[in-house]
C-alpha cells in the first residue's frame, strides 16, 4: 500500500511539473495577432458599452507604444484584442475622417472614426469602430451622431496614448 501511495504521490508530482512547465511557455499567436496589454483601454471599451445600449458593437484599435502593427487594445469580444487591424481599416484611418457604412445582411451601420487623446494628440492611429442597428438610426447620418458622441466621450477619459496601456 506505501509503494502504491508513492507512486500516486510522484505521478501526481510529475503531472504538476509539467503542467507548471507548460503554462510558463509563450503562446504562439496566430500571423494575425500581436502581444497587447492595454488594461485601461479595456475597462474604457466595456464601461462605455455598458451605458450605450444604443450599438451593437464595440472596439478601439490603436498602435501600442514600441509597436509597428496597429491592433484591437479594447473589445467587449475579449478574444479580439490583439487582432491587427485590417487593411480596410488603416485605409480609412489614412483619410482621418469618420467611415459609415450601411450593412444591409446585418442591419447595421458600421462606423469607423478616428480616435485621439483627450488633449487631442495622438494615440496611435488609433480609432473607434461600433455598429448601430438600423432600429436606432434611420440613415447613416444619424449613426454617425450616435457614434461621434460616444468617441467624444470615450476621448475625453482618455488622458495620453501610454495611459490606454497601464
Amino acid at each position: 500500500m506505501k509503494n502504491v501511495s508513492g507512486i500516486i504521490t510522484l505521478a501526481l508530482w510529475i503531472v504538476l511539473a509539467n503542467g507548471a512547465a507548460f503554462a510558463q511557455q509563450p503562446v504562439t499567436l496566430p500571423a494575425n495577432f500581436i502581444r497587447v496589454s492595454a488594461p485601461t483601454a479595456q475597462k474604457l471599451t466595456l464601461d462605455t458599452k455598458s451605458r450605450h445600449p444604443e450599438i451593437a458593437k464595440l472596439g478601439i484599435h490603436a498602435t501600442p507604444p514600441s509597436m509597428s502593427d496597429n491592433a484591437i487594445i479594447g473589445s467587449e469580444t475579449p478574444s479580439k484584442i490583439g487582432k491587427k487591424s485590417s487593411g480596410k481599416d488603416m485605409e480609412k484611418v489614412a483619410q482621418a475622417k469618420p467611415s459609415v457604412e450601411r450593412i444591409e445582411k446585418d442591419g447595421i451601420y458600421d462606423l469607423l472614426l478616428p480616435l485621439l487623446d483627450a488633449k487631442g494628440r495622438d494615440i496611435g492611429q488609433g480609432f473607434v469602430v461600433m455598429e448601430v442597428p438600423f432600429k436606432n438610426a434611420s440613415n447613416p447620418e444619424e449613426a454617425l451622431k450616435i457614434g461621434e458622441q460616444i468617441r467624444d466621450e470615450i476621448q475625453r477619459k482618455i488622458p495620453s496614448r501610454d495611459a490606454l496601456y497601464q
